[in-house]
C-alpha cells in the first residue's frame, strides 16, 4: 500500500487490521500488507529500488545480526560494549554471525555508529518517540547509519509513526506531529533498509523478537511475519480481534488493562516493505512437532513436542502474567499449529488433556483457539499458557516436553 507519511496512523493501522480480518468468517488476517512511504518521492523510489534489487539477488543481505538492546541505565551513562551472541536470538547464530551491543543511558554515541555497518538483521530495543529511542539512537543519527542492504525490527514504542500520532502522558489524549527531518522512521527509510517492523503506538520489546524467530523458524516473507504478529494478538485476545477504537484529540485517556495495552500496541505494528520478500530460508528447527491422529467419532488427537529449546520469545506469552511466579513476569505459551485433515471442517472445542515434562504435569489454562481458511487449508491454531519460574524460565522449555489437546468436530 504507498501511503502518504500523514496518512498513516495508529488509527488507520487499527482500521486496516479489522478490515483485513473480516475478509472470511476465521478471526485471523487475510491479506499480507507493506506499506510503502518516505519522506520525499525520490526516497519512495529508492526504498523501492533497494526492496526490487533484494527480491531479484542484486541485493544480498549480510549474513550478519546485530541486536542492539538500547540503553542500560545500570551501566555507566558513557558505557558502550559490543559483544559476540544474543540472550535472545541464540537460534539465529548457526547461520549468521550474532552480536549484541548495549550502552548507557547517556545517548548512542555518534562514534560508535559504524558498530552496525554491514548488518543485514537489525534489532532495536528499548523506550521510544517518533523522534529518537529514549537516551539511545534518533532521527539524526539513523541518516548516518551504513547499513544497505538490511531488515530492521524495532521494538521500542511509536518508531513506525510517520507524522501523526498520539500522546496520553497526560491523562488526555494530545494529536501530535514530528517533523519529516526529525522522524526516526522516515529517516531510517531514506538509508538502506529494505524492510523495516515497528509499531505505530506503544509497543513493547518480546513481540518484536518473536517476529525474528518466526521468520527464522519458517522462512516466511514479511508479510506472513507480521500476520504472525497481528494473528497472536487475536488468539491472546480469546481468537477474536480485540476493540480497537479511535483515539481521538481532547478526550480521556482508554482506561487499558495491561494486557490491553500491550495487544493494542502490538497490534499497531506494521510491516514498511514488501510483504513478498523471503530474507532468509528456515535456519533453524520449529518450536514443535505437532502430529494429529484420529480418536473417534468427530474427534481427534493432537500430541505437540518442543523440538526447539534455543527460541527464547516464541514461549513468552507477552499479554499476561496470571500464571507467573512473580507478578512482574509474563506467563509461558505453547502456540500450536496444525492443518485439519479432509472431514475436520470446524472445531467446535479444544480439551487441554495435559502439559507433561519430564514425567510431571504442569498446571495449564486455555488461552483461545479457532481455525483459520487460508489459501484453501483449514488450519487450527491453539495457545496454552503455563506458569514460568523466572524471566523466559518454565519446565515447559525443555525438549521433549509435550502438549497433548482433543479437539471435537
Amino acid at each position: 500500500m504507498f501511503i502518504l507519511p500523514e496518512e498513516l496512523d495508529v488509527n488507520f493501522a487499527w482500521r486496516w487490521l479489522r478490515l483485513t480480518a473480516a475478509v472470511d468468517d476465521d478471526p485471523f488476517v487475510d491479506v499480507r500488507t507493506g506499506f510503502i512511504t518516505g519522506e520525499s518521492a525520490q526516497a519512495v523510489v529508492s526504498f523501492v529500488q533497494r526492496i526490487r534489487g533484494a527480491a531479484e539477488g542484486r541485493l544480498a543481505l549480510p549474513a550478519a545480526l546485530v541486536d542492539n538492546l538500547g540503553p542500560n541505565t545500570m551501566a555507566a551513562k558513557s558505557a558502550f560494549q559490543k559483544s559476540v551472541g544474543s540472550f535472545f536470538l541464540p537460534s539465529l547464530a548457526s547461520r549468521c554471525g550474532v552480536s549484541s551491543i548495549s550502552h548507557g543511558a547517556g545517548g548512542f554515541p555518534d562514534e560508535q555508529l559504524a558498530s552496525m555497518d554491514g548488518a543485514g538483521l537489525l534489532h532495536f530495543g528499548g523506550h521510544g518517540y517518533p523522534d529518537r529511542i529514549e537516551d539511545g539512537l534518533d532521527a539524526v543519527q539513523v541518516r548516518r547509519l551504513k547499513i544497505a542492504p538490511c531488515i530492521v525490527f524495532n521494538g521500542a514504542c511509536y518508531t513506525g509513526v510517520t507524522c501523526l500520532w498520539y500522546d496520553f502522558r497526560t491523562g488526555q489524549i494530545e494529536e501530535k506531529r514530528v517533523l519529516p527531518e526529525r522522524c526516526f522512521c522516515l529517516g531510517l527509510l531514506a538509508g538502506g533498509t529494505v524492510g523495516y517492523l515497528a509499531a505505530l503506538h506503544p509497543d513493547h520489546g518480546i513481540p518484536v523478537y518473536q517476529e525474528m524467530e518466526y521468520m527464522a523458524f519458517t522462512g516466511a516473507p514479511l508479510g506472513d511475519v507480521i500476520k504472525h504478529t497481528h494473528d497472536g494478538v487475536i488468539l491472546a485476545s480469546g481468537a477474536a480481534v480485540p476493540d480497537l477504537a479511535a483515539l481521538r484529540a481532547g478526550t480521556p485517556a482508554p482506561k487499558w488493562t495491561p494486557s490491553e495495552v500491550m495487544r493494542n500496541g502490538t497490534a499497531a505494528r506494521v510491516l514498511f516493505g514488501d510483504p513478498a520478500l523471503i530474507v532468509t530460508d528456515a535456519m533453524t528447527a520449529p518450536p514443535f512437532q505437532v502430529a494429529l491422529t484420529p480418536a473417534g467419532e468427530r474427534e481427534w488427537k493432537v500430541v505437540a513436542t518442543l523440538k526447539n529449546p534455543e527460541l527464547r520469545s516464541t514461549f513468552t506469552d507477552t499479554y499476561r502474567a496470571d500464571l507467573a511466579s512473580d507478578p512482574t513476569l509474563f506467563n509461558d505459551r505453547a502456540l500450536i499449529s496444525c492443518d485439519l485433515p479432509e472431514g475436520c471442517d470446524g472445531v467446535k472445542e479444544v480439551r487441554v488433556v495435559r502439559v507433561l515434562t519430564q514425567g510431571a504435569t504442569l498446571p495449564h489454562r486455555l488461552v483461545g483457539f479457532a481455525v483459520e481458511k487460508d489459501m484453501g487449508a483449514r488450519r487450527l491454531h491453539v495457545q496454552v499458557d503455563v506458569p514460568t519460574t523466572g524471566y523466559m524460565q518454565s519446565a515447559l522449555r525443555r525438549a521433549g516436553a509435550t502438549v497433548e489437546l482433543e479437539i471435537r468436530n
